[in-house]
Order: structure tokens, then C-alpha cells, then sequence
């Protein structure tokens, strides 16, 4: 499967091709495609300043990290696997206030709480 190489810049695509025959270059730890390293060229000519185009290419990059963080959909597997947990979490109490009785049935009892809910957690990824 071929790697998808995006430019730092302007996030456009870099073809395969582009990459291989070296029409990209790298700077600041970023592949940068040929438009962009026109443009590059033009600002540094024109008295192009580093320091706002590295502020720059870190709010950017800041951008693109708020782009790509999603809120995950709540479901009622969800739901259901969170109260399990609670269950769980009240039956290992359950087992420790009466340590003296059957314990090996509320741990016992408590695993099976656990397994369900991570079930329920996992079954929709």
C-alpha cells in the first residue's frame, strides 16, 4: 500500500511520482511540494522572515491536529459496558466487606462484570 505524503505547507497530496523524482524537498522535518517551494523561494527573496514562517507552520500544524480529533459516538453498548463496570466496582467492594464468607463467588462473580463490560466496550470497534 503506498504512503500518502501530504505537504507541509498547504496539505495538498504528493504524488508518488513528484517524490521520487525529486521534485519535493524537505525542510523543517516537512515534505514540501514544488508550488510551495516556489513560493518559499519568492518570500526568501523578497525578504522572507524564518521565524514567522516557523510560527506559522506550528499553528498550522495545530490546526490539523484539531481537525483530525473526533468526539467518539456514544452508543448503549457504551452505556451498558459503564454500569457493568460499576457493578463490578461494587462487588470487589462486596468481597472485601465480607472477606470472612465466600469471597472466591463475588471475585469470581466481579470477572465476569469486567469481561462483560470490556465486551461491550470493544464490540463495535
Amino acid at each position: 500500500m503506498p504512503e500518502i505524503r501530504l505537504c507541509g505547507l498547504c496539505k495538498r497530496s504528493i504524488s508518488q511520482k513528484d517524490f521520487e523524482s525529486g521534485i519535493t524537498t524537505e525542510r523543517y522535518g516537512q515534505t514540501i511540494c514544488q508550488e510551495c517551494s516556489n513560493l518559499l523561494s519568492k518570500k526568501k527573496d523578497t525578504g522572507f522572515n524564518e521565524q514567522n514562517f516557523l510560527s506559522e507552520s506550528i499553528l498550522n500544524e495545530i490546526k490539523n491536529i484539531t481537525r483530525v480529533l473526533t468526539y467518539e459516538s456514544g452508543s448503549w453498548l457504551n452505556i451498558i459496558a459503564a454500569v457493568a463496570q460499576c457493578f463490578t466496582f461494587g462487588t470487589l467492594i462486596f468481597a472485601y466487606i465480607n472477606r470472612d464468607g465466600d469471597v472466591h463467588s463475588f471475585l469470581l462473580l466481579a470477572i465476569v462484570f469486567q469481561l462483560m463490560a470490556l465486551t461491550f466496550f470493544v464490540i463495535k470497534k
